[in-house]
């Protein structure tokens, strides 16, 4: 099944307004800093303008001198060599720096190696003019800790980091697997397995959460053998141990994992969907390489990078280090050819 993606409507000052029910002078004054608005109300018709694409007037991002302000992104190292592993993560960095870069900022990718013990937080002192601190994904706990206590405005993307009270905008992971393991039960399936390493990071888990809401929804017992890890504890990939009693469909944590998982399954003699269907999570080039092609969550990585530089943007035109909040990004399922009706 091929699949479908609905084009965006440009989104008006007046559909803002009609959602919170004001005038549209009211939501022109809260996207361009005026006098005359409430606070609370700016804070919420600015969040949801920039949840919708709305595009909002930069603030002024010079420091006195005219010099551009920087922001550094830090990224795991394993995700900046030739291979297609960081596809994801490299789409997400490209967007964040072009949407930083529209508000004015300079913005410079660092590379996190483990086996560096958190050195590489050091650089934020030592590069002129950075006035932001964003991390992708979910890097090692000694990096974390170096990194909650520096004095800067901070924002994690794709990873909720609970001890350090910053902002934190992810996909919505627990319903959206949800939906796509219900589009499994909708088939006839009922003997579902989960490919992923539940304790490695919070994604395989609010995944493996969605995916275990309808086990328990449906009666289904949980069955141990049929939860698979896919990497271990520094996010590096590992075999997968295929169950002697195979279920007749898989949930995995993303596309990057259901590719090679697919081609596991391959060698063992299983054809996909006909002996065994899958789902997936990211929509990202892996779902694309995939034969049969995946059916898969679609991940709006255009919103998140988005989100994240509203919210970094944000606190540093109001001088705030910290702020806790949790945006979460919806995604749709992709319907293709991984899945057969039972």
């Amino acid at each position: 099944m091929n699949s479908t993606v609905k084009r965006r409507k440009t989104v008006t000052m007046q559909d803002i307004a009609d959602i919170f029910g004001v005038s549209k002078v009211t939501v022109s004054k809260a996207v361009n800093n005026k006098e005359g608005i409430g606070g609370d109300l700016k804070q919420r018709i600015l969040e949801k303008a920039e949840e919708l694409g709305y595009q909002l007037p930069s603030d002024d991002t010079h420091v006195d001198d005219g010099t551009i302000k920087n922001i550094i992104v830090f990224l795991d190292h394993k995700y900046f060599d030739e291979n297609l592993t960081g596809y994801f993560y490299v789409k997400m960095y490209q967007l964040l720096s072009k949407y930083l870069s529209e508000k004015g900022y300079g913005v410079s990718l660092k590379a996190v190696d483990f086996e560096n013990h958190g050195a590489e937080v050091e650089t934020i002192s030592s590069s002129p003019h950075v006035v932001g601190v964003v991390v992708i994904g979910k890097l090692e706990e000694e990096f974390l800790e170096k990194v909650r206590a520096v004095d800067t405005p901070l924002v994690f993307v794709d990873h909720h980091d609970e001890h350090s009270g910053a902002a934190c905008v992810v996909s919505e992971n627990i319903y959206s697997t949800y939906e796509i393991t219900q589009h499994l039960i909708e088939n006839g399936h009922r003997d579902i397995g989960y490919v992923g390493s539940i304790h490695v990071t919070p994604s395989i888990q609010d995944r493996y959460l969605g995916y275990l809401r309808v086990l328990l929804e449906e009666h289904i017992p949980r069955r141990k053998e049929w939860i698979i890890d896919d990497r271990d504890i520094h996010n590096g990939e590992i075999d997968f141990v295929l169950p002697k009693d195979m279920p007749t469909a898989f949930v995995c944590n993303c596309d990057e994992t259901a590719l090679r998982f697919i081609k596991t399954l391959k060698k063992h003699g299983y054809k996909v969907p006909q002996d065994v269907s899958i789902v997936s999570f990211d929509n990202d080039v892996f779902a694309e390489l995939c034969e049969p092609k995946l059916t898969t969550v679609s991940v709006d990585v255009s919103q998140l990078a988005r989100m994240t530089a509203y919210r970094l943007d944000s606190q540093i035109a109001k001088g705030i280090n910290r702020l806790k909040k949790i945006t979460r990004v919806n995604g749709n399922i992709m319907y293709r050819d991984s899945v057969r009706r039972l």
